[in-house]
């Protein structure tokens, strides 16, 4: 991603990422609340935070059609890449870029010398749900809840 991209694109993430809290049950200010404090403890030098990758995802025509971010961390005494953002613009979803780019990141984490790749995926979010099964992603915990 340039570093002229990276203001916006946060600025975006946080929205999208507070929406999508709010959605699972937030209070709308608690989920931008929260939302703010992860893009600034996650990316705290921005694009320079170590061990955190931003990519800007291309289509065969090499036109911008979503983004990735993704870090590696520590997760039981072994480095995973864990993805904290995807993104696929609306308008393009539905052609396979979703899966090309999870299938691209395969590639780039094993250069790394990472063997296993996390995500966290909310409930609601079936279609994800459905891309990552095919994919092989095992579900590693569940949260629940009931509004009484």
């Amino acid at each position: 991603m340039a570093e002229s991209d990276y203001p916006i694109w946060r600025d975006h993430g946080i929205k999208t990422y507070a929406a999508d809290k709010a959605q699972s049950g937030y209070s709308p200010e608690n989920a931008l609340k929260l939302s703010e404090e992860s893009y600034t403890t996650g990316l705290p030098k921005g694009l320079n935070t170590p061990d955190n990758y931003i990519f800007t995802i291309m289509n065969s025509s090499e036109q911008p059609v979503g983004t990735l971010w993704f870090a590696v961390k520590e997760h039981y005494g072994k480095k995973t890449a864990f993805i904290y953002d995807i993104e696929i613009n609306l308008a393009e979803r539905g052609k396979g870029l979703g899966k090309a780019t999870m299938l691209a990141l395969e590639e780039e984490v094993k250069k790394l010398g990472i063997n296993k790749i996390g995500l966290h995926v909310f409930a609601f979010n079936k279609t994800a749900h459905a891309l990552y099964a095919s994919l092989g992603y095992k579900t590693t915990d569940i949260n629940m809840e009931k509004a009484i």
